[in-house]
């Protein structure tokens, strides 16, 4: 090979080096700090050490593998998804207590539907656990801006389930470690 050739060799792995390397995500970050309608947005760039840091929680969402989801892990329960619906009547109205619409359970997921009243300015951090009963605990952490409003939503947690001898079946389910919330989870 030519000194040429090895010097064109060279340059390409070094930039195709430097263009696979760590590439940085640019967001936007809306700072409401203030009392009044004006929104302030900063524009910021996150590098992350590496793959397994790359943890950015936006709206209503999973906590990611936390403990309490490994542990349901034990039964055989993924929680895969959590969907949110907007308000659902006025939003100022009574508080509603929590309620389990429905469970729909099958072999290989379980769909649990549910209707929480909260601040109409929230989104929510969800997360489950299984106690030693079996009973399954839809947790939910409401988050964001403050206002002086209550709404009534709707949450969706999807499960994908693994099928094995080894795992216990879910019995029950209750929102927030709440006992008047506990649903039967039929099959």
């Amino acid at each position: 090979m030519t000194r040429k050739k090895i010097s064109l060799l060279l340059t390409t792995f070094l930039f195709s080096t430097i263009a696979l390397a760590q590439s940085p995500d640019t967001v936007f970050i809306r700072q409401d700090h203030n009392f009044d309608d004006t929104l302030i947005y900063a524009i910021d760039t996150i590098v992350f050490e590496s793959g397994m840091r790359k943890q950015i929680l936006i709206g209503t969402t999973i906590l990611p593998g936390t403990h309490n989801q490994m542990g349901a892990r034990e039964y055989g329960l993924y929680l895969n998804k959590v969907t949110k619906s907007d308000c659902q009547g006025d939003p100022y109205e009574k508080w509603i207590p929590d309620k389990i619409n429905f469970i729909t359970n099958t072999d290989t997921s379980m769909t649990v539907d549910i209707n929480i009243t909260n601040n109409c300015c929230y989104e929510f951090l969800c997360d489950i656990s299984v106690d030693s009963t079996g009973t399954l605990n839809l947790i939910y952490y409401g988050y964001g801006t403050y206002c002086s409003c209550n709404c009534c939503f709707g949450l969706t947690f999807h499960f994908a389930k693994e099928k094995s001898p080894d795992y216990s079946d879910i019995k029950a389910v209750m929102i927030n470690e709440n006992r008047k919330t506990i649903k039967q989870a039929k099959k």
